[in-house]
């Protein structure tokens, strides 16, 4: 690991961020959400990290190839002085400053919209095992250079079919975090295992004595499951004042899943019929 590195492209001077962390879990919803966030909020790439093991391929965004683990962050909607007595109360600048809004809809999705600033770490690989704990060492060092303060990774747990674990759980590093996934009405798991990325962040969180919640989100272990990816939203929502996202294309994606295994257990069906009929 001694040519893993970290790739910047940007240093941003961001104010108390909170970060939201998504590798591939179970039903692909961790990395399903912190790619749509940063998608749809249009995040710039900050930093990436490499290393020569990750499987060899670059992610092309906006044709400024990237490597396999991506950093996005954004300022948050800045606010103006205190009004001088007599004249108009203080507001947010408006989101044409930042980015141009044509309209209330795309106003909404502004990163100007946020009342917090932002970081997303995003991957469409989860590193081996040998692989792991020198990987998050550094996220958890690049997360630090960029002053995160409150960390949220998103994990997704086997959804049994009859349906009896299909509550969010949640984690933390420090009965702090219990604290505050009380408050965002999830229970908390005292007693299990967390694996990969995900797990690896957790103890050495505690360890560093940093705030990190870890949201397990019940889904289908077969399949990518946009819809159970969606309820993670929630949560975050709350965590991150401003993060109101337009859903559709998720649910949309879910349909799609779902028609095509219809259509795929349809043909099944069809071809046993003609081998045994």
């Amino acid at each position: 690991m001694s040519d893993s590195r970290v790739i910047w492209y940007a240093h941003r001077k961001l104010t108390d961020p909170i970060a939201i962390v998504g590798f591939p879990s179970v039903g692909l919803v961790s990395s399903i959400v912190t790619s749509f966030i940063a998608r749809d909020l249009k995040m710039p790439v900050v930093a990436g990290i490499t290393a020569p093991e990750l499987p060899p391929y670059a992610l092309i965004q906006g044709g400024v190839p990237y490597p396999q683990i991506r950093v996005y962050a954004v300022k948050a909607a800045k606010k103006k002085a205190a009004p001088i007595a007599g004249k108009t109360a203080a507001t947010e600048e408006p989101a044409a400053k930042d980015v141009p809004a044509k309209s209330k809809k795309a106003a909404k999705k502004s990163p100007s919209a946020l009342g917090r600033d932002l970081v997303v770490v995003t991957s469409e690989i989860a590193p081996r095992p040998e692989q792991t704990y020198n990987l998050m060492i550094m996220l958890m060092d690049t997360l630090k250079q960029l002053g995160v303060s409150q960390c949220v990774c998103l994990e997704g747990i086997p959804r049994f079919e009859n349906g009896s674990n299909a509550t969010m759980l949640a984690v933390g590093s420090n009965p702090n975090m219990r604290k505050l996934a009380k408050q965002l009405g999830i229970n908390y798991m005292d007693e299990g295992l967390v694996r990969g990325t995900t797990g690896v962040l957790l103890y050495a969180s505690t360890a560093e004595k940093t705030n990190l919640l870890t949201l397990l989100c019940p889904a289908n272990p077969q399949l990518p499951d946009p819809r159970a990816a969606v309820t993670l939203l929630d949560p975050l929502s709350k965590l991150v004042p401003g993060l109101n996202l337009d859903t559709t294309p998720l649910f949309k994606e879910a349909e799609e899943i779902e028609q095509r295994m219809k259509m795929e257990q349809k043909q099944a069906n069809t071809n046993t019929q003609q081998i045994y009929g």
